[in-house]
C-alpha cells in the first residue's frame, strides 16, 4: 500500500523471491512479500524508515544479513583500515583529516612546454573500456590568456607512466565513455559552440569534431547522468547563465539530431546579506558566475549543482547554485531551486556516483585563509587543499579527508576529475607547481586513493 518500499528495494537491486522459511511472517489478511539481494563486501544498503509505527495492522519487513564484524567498540578504527598490502597500517590508524593526505603522491600526465609562457587550462580524464586511462589537457598561453593546443596522453599501467599522443588543435577537451565508446567534448575556442568527437582506437585518431549546438556554451569535466537511455549534462553560457542538454543514446552522439537543449537560466546572484560590508552592496554591480555544473540522479530526480564564483570579490565562498531538471521526452526543463552551503563551491568541484557504496563522492577545494601578500583574487582564489567528501542526497557532504595539499598559496591542486577504478578512486588534478601562480597550472597530476569506500564512516 502507501507504505510499500518495493520500488526502493528494486532500485537497489533487490528481487522478489519466495523463501518458505519466511512464510510464518505473513500477516492476517495480507501477503508478506520477500525480497532478496546478494551483497558484495563493502556494498552499502541504506533503507530509510517510511515513517510508520509498527503494529499488527501494518506490513513490515525483516532484513537478514551476515555481519562482517560486530566486535568493534564505538570509535574503533579497525573497519577504517584498507586491507591491501601497499598501505602502511600504522600511518592510517591514527590519521587526521589532513595528515597524511590520501593521495599526496602523483605521476605527471601532462606538462606545459614552458611554465613561464603556458598553463594547463581544464584537463579531463576517462577510464577506457580496456582499463587504460586517457587525459586531455588544454595548453593555453599565459599572456594574454588564449588557447594554443590540446595535449593528449594515455596510461596503460594504471597511471604509473604516460605516453603522449598527437596534440589536437582545440581549446578544450572533456573525454567520457558512453556505451563502451570514447567521446570528447571540445571547442575551437572557449564558449565557441558545442562539438563532440569520437575515437575508436583509444585516442590515437579521432572522428569529428561535429557541431551539435551553436552558441557561447562551455563546460569542463563534470558529472554526467545516464537515465532512461538518455545522457544528461549541463553547460554555462559565458559563465553568466546555465543550460542543460540531453542526448538520445539510441542514436549516434555525433548526430546533432540526437541532442536537445533546455531554455537558458540566468546565473543566481548571492543576496546582499551574504556580501561582506566591506564590499559594494549595490546588486547592480553583482556579476556572480554560475559554471561547471554537475548532474546527479538523486533517487530518480535529476539535480544539478554548479559552482558560484563570487564576483567582484567580497561575496561569501563555499556556496553552490542548485537546479532541478525535468524531461518529458520533448521538452527539457531547467529551473533554479536555491543557493546552498557547499564545501568548495567557489571553485570547480567534481562529483561521481558509486553504485557499490550508493554514495556520491566529491572532490573540491576548501578555503583556509587569505594572505593578500601571496594570493590575489581574495580568499575564494585559494586552491591549496584538495579535499574529498561523500554524501547520499546530492546536497550535504561529510568529510573523508584531504586528497593532496600544496606547500603554499601560490601553488595548487585544483580542477579535479575523478573516475572509479575498481576499489580505488583515481583523480586528475590541474596542479600549479613551478608556475608561480595558483591559477596558471603547469602540470596535470594523476592521484590514486586506494580502497576509498573505507573512508565512508557512516
Amino acid at each position: 500500500g502507501e507504505f510499500s518500499q518495493a520500488n526502493k528495494l528494486e532500485n537497489m537491486g533487490f528481487q522478489k523471491t519466495n523463501i518458505p522459511e519466511f512464510q510464518a511472517f505473513n500477516i492476517p489478511g495480507g501477503i508478506c512479500s520477500i525480497y532478496q539481494k546478494y551483497m558484495e563486501i563493502d556494498e552499502r544498503i541504506d533503507i530509510g524508515s517510511p515513517g510508520i509505527v509498527l503494529n499488527l495492522n501494518v506490513p513490515w519487513c525483516i532484513i537478514v544479513a551476515d555481519a562482517v564484524d560486530t566486535s568493534g567498540a564505538v570509535g574503533d578504527q579497525k573497519g577504517y583500515i584498507p586491507t591491501n598490502k601497499d598501505v602502511k597500517l600504522e600511518r592510517l590508524r591514527f590519521r587526521s583529516t589532513f595528515s597524511p593526505p590520501l593521495a599526496q603522491g602523483y605521476t605527471i600526465a601532462a606538462k606545459v612546454p614552458n611554465p613561464k609562457e603556458y598553463f594547463i587550462h581544464d584537463p579531463g580524464m576517462a577510464r577506457l573500456p580496456s582499463g587504460h586511462f586517457l587525459v586531455a589537457a588544454p595548453c593555453w598561453r599565459r599572456n594574454p590568456h588564449k588557447p594554443d593546443h590540446l595535449m593528449i596522453s594515455r596510461s596503460e599501467d594504471g597511471g604509473k607512466t604516460w605516453k603522449r599522443l598527437p596534440n589536437l588543435p582545440y581549446a578544450e577537451g572533456t573525454p567520457f565513455i558512453i556505451n563502451n565508446k570514447l567521446y570528447m567534448f571540445t571547442q575551437h575556442g572557449q564558449h565557441q559552440d558545442v562539438y563532440f568527437m569520437r575515437s575508436d582506437d583509444e585516442g590515437e585518431n579521432w572522428i569529428g569534431p561535429v557541431k551539435v549546438f551553436e552558441g557561447p556554451y562551455w563546460n569542463t569535466q563534470t558529472n554526467m547522468v545516464v537515465k532512461d537511455n538518455k545522457l544528461y549534462w549541463v553547460l554555462d553560457r559565458k559563465h553568466m547563465a546555465m543550460v542543460a542538454i540531453v542526448a538520445d543514446l539510441s542514436r549516434d552522439l555525433l548526430d546533432p539530431n540526437a541532442w536537445r537543449i533546455s531554455e537558458v537560466i540566468s546565473a543566481a546572484q548571492t543576496p546582499i546579506a551574504l556580501r561582506t560590508s566591506h564590499s559594494i552592496h549595490d546588486p547592480a554591480t553583482f556579476a556572480d558566475w554560475n559554471l561547471e555544473g554537475n548532474v546527479m540522479n538523486v533517487m530518480g530526480r535529476l539535480r544539478i549543482a554548479c559552482r558560484v564564483n563570487p564576483r567582484p570579490t567580497g561575496a561569501t565562498p563555499s556556496m553552490a547554485a542548485v537546479f532541478d531538471l525535468e524531461d518529458d521526452g520533448v521538452n527539457l526543463k531547467l529551473t533554479f531551486d536555491q543557493l546552498y552551503p557547499w564545501p568548495g563551491g567557489q571553485t570547480k568541484f567534481n562529483i561521481v556516483y558509486d553504485e557499490k557504496s550508493r554514495l556520491f563522492w566529491m572532490a573540491a577545494n576548501i578555503v583556509s585563509g587569505f594572505d593578500s601578500n601571496r594570493l590575489g583574487g581574495g580568499p575564494a582564489g585559494e586552491r591549496r587543499f584538495l579535499m574529498l567528501y561523500y554524501g547520499f542526497d546530492g546536497l550535504n557532504w561529510l568529510p573523508a579527508g584531504c586528497i593532496a595539499m600544496a606547500p603554499c598559496s601560490s601553488q595548487s591542486f585544483m580542477y579535479p576529475s575523478m573516475v572509479i577504478d575498481g576499489n580505488d578512486l583515481v583523480l586528475l588534478s590541474r596542479s600549479g607547481r613551478d608556475s608561480g601562480h595558483f591559477h596558471d597550472a603547469d602540470i596535470a597530476t594523476f592521484h590514486r586513493i586506494p580502497n576509498f569506500r573505507w573512508l565512508a564512516w557512516h
